[in-house]
């Protein structure tokens, strides 16, 4: 009877363990994979770290591609500012209520918060992030946010941490938004990441002519799937029917699938997986966040046959 038990609990503890060193042996290189289409067309994830970024430049720069798309969801309305720099939002729509805005910068620094040329907010900051607060008593339709200047330092002085009005991160409000700069015509700004991988990219040398921001505006419940749609219906507008997506390494098959299911089944669609320097096939496994990134991959990859097929509103 003992051995009966034994054996039965040898058997209970073998498929944990076997799903263990599967995972360890399997999952990495099933995930990280590289397989180019063929195009010179690139698609570059725009969530991805500095790092990646950088790495993808150097990609489209040696493989010869000719033509760079970066896609991105809404990102946190976070921007540096230099003295006298600002920030202007349109709104989709006429909107009143409670502004929240967290903000922080160098000592003698402040800024000014307009809303339809009224004076919202004025205040000094701290090197710490607070939180200031104030009404719109009526519906506005522009915002404007203004560093104040300090004549004495030199290089970003103000950090903008987060503007929400009601609620709602100001970002999926704005029909449109421009930095303002000194001696400058106003220049977007970044609502999405995918234009501020746009903007990264072209300060790491890519001629800005060969870029294209694809946004995807809402609030998909995929970041991933919201990528792949809003770059699906560009593909259709300009007819592409070939390209390559730039991702981070155990992140590549997932990407591919999804790009593979928004742009459909005569598409053809490449992967590069490109260096995440905590979750490599040699040192995944020796941290917490590496187990947590793979194992993630893992869970995430049948994300392609879960998703609706839904056009995401702006």
């Amino acid at each position: 009877m003992m051995r009966k038990y034994r054996r039965l609990l040898w058997w209970v503890l073998a498929g944990p363990l076997v799903a263990l060193v599967a995972t360890v042996l399997w999952a990495f290189p099933f995930l990280a994979i590289t397989a180019p289409s063929g195009s010179k067309v690139l698609v570059v994830e725009g969530w991805m770290d500095p790092g990646a970024l950088q790495e993808a430049a150097a990609l489209a720069v040696d493989s010869g591609y000719r033509h760079i798309y970066t896609t991105g969801t809404v990102r946190p309305f976070a921007y540096l500012l230099n003295d006298g720099e600002g920030l202007e939002l349109e709104l989709q729509a006429p909107a009143q209520g409670k502004l929240d805005l967290e903000v922080a910068g160098n000592i003698g620094a402040g800024f000014i918060l307009l809303a339809d040329g009224d004076t919202l907010l004025s205040s000094a900051v701290a090197p710490d992030p607070r939180l200031f607060r104030a009404t719109a008593p009526r519906p506005l339709h522009r915002l404007r946010f203004m560093a104040r200047e300090n004549p004495s330092w030199h290089g970003p002085a103000i950090f903008i941490r987060a503007l929400s009005l009601n609620g709602t991160n100001v970002n999926y409000l704005q029909r449109a938004s421009w930095f303002i700069r000194p001696w400058q015509a106003p220049q977007p700004a970044w609502p999405t990441y995918a234009q501020s991988a746009r903007s990264e990219l072209i300060g790491m040398g890519i001629p800005e002519s060969i870029i294209t921001a694809v946004p995807a505006y809402g609030e998909p419940r995929s970041r991933s799937w919201g990528n792949a749609h809003a770059f699906s219906i560009q593909a259709a507008k300009d007819g592409i029917t070939a390209f390559d997506v730039a991702t981070v390494g155990v992140h590549a098959r997932r990407s591919r699938s999804l790009f593979q299911r928004a742009c459909g089944p005569s598409a053809n669609v490449g992967v590069i997986a490109l260096n995440d320097p905590y979750c490599t096939r040699e040192n995944w496994w020796k941290s917490v966040r590496g187990w947590f990134t793979l194992l993630k991959e893992v869970a995430g990859a049948p994300e392609a046959d879960a998703v609706s097929l839904k056009r995401l509103d702006r």
